[in-house]
């Protein structure tokens, strides 16, 4: 199984480069005939599925994490998901178990586990916040523009709807202050105007969003 959907991409007529010319858009081009090709994307769930065993630890097998603290990966769009594998691999994104796990994965590893999560459901769970309207109404002016009116993000910005509030709260006050794991993101001039309480309040909305 783990060579089976190189084989099959090959087979369909995608011509493998090297990474230094892999590019956003040759990416773009395999995922989508991998998720236009029926038995590409039967290959690349039951891969990934076996490759991300170690992803199932935090993130949980079905992408619905085990932690408040940790994100879900449940249907984040497989192109996004991928580009993450490969930010914490070269270190622009960093994160202390992601980073060193990412770089022992493969390419075809990481489209795999991009692949197999994407196609799961986020489950609906319990918040220990209520969403207010003053976090929809931050949302509906700043959030959507990138995340889109459902927060279900695309490509190049990531799902966020459903994700535990402690994660998303975490998330937001790291952009605010500038942590370092997060420095090189754009979302820290997004919310520079913004304080401590607005941002628990979007983290809020969000939350609770499907």
């Amino acid at each position: 199984m783990k060579y089976l959907l190189r084989t099959l991409l090959l087979s369909a007529g995608f011509i493998a480069l090297s990474s230094a010319a892999e590019t956003a858009e040759n990416m773009l081009v395999e995922m989508t005939m991998i998720q236009n090709n029926t038995a590409l994307m039967q290959a690349a769930v039951e891969d990934g599925r076996e490759r991300g065993q170690l992803c199932f630890r935090c993130h949980g097998e079905d992408g619905n994490s085990k932690r408040d603290y940790i994100p879900n990966l449940a249907s984040q769009n497989a192109l996004y998901l991928f580009t993450q594998f490969e930010h914490f691999a070269d270190g622009t994104r960093k994160d202390y178990v992601m980073s060193k796990l990412a770089g022992h994965l493969s390419k075809d590893d990481r489209i795999a586990i991009a692949v197999y999560f994407s196609q799961s459901e986020v489950n609906k769970r319990p918040q220990p916040v209520d969403a207010n309207v003053k976090g929809e109404q931050l949302y509906r002016s700043m959030c959507f523009a990138c995340h889109g009116n459902e927060g279900h993000g695309n490509q190049q910005y990531p799902r966020i709807a459903g994700q535990p509030y402690e994660y998303l709260e975490s998330t937001l006050l790291k952009f605010l202050h500038k942590d370092p794991e997060r420095k090189n993101s754009p979302m820290s001039a997004v919310i520079q105007n913004l304080n401590e309480k607005q941002l628990k309040e979007v983290a809020a909305y969000v939350a609770h969003m499907e």
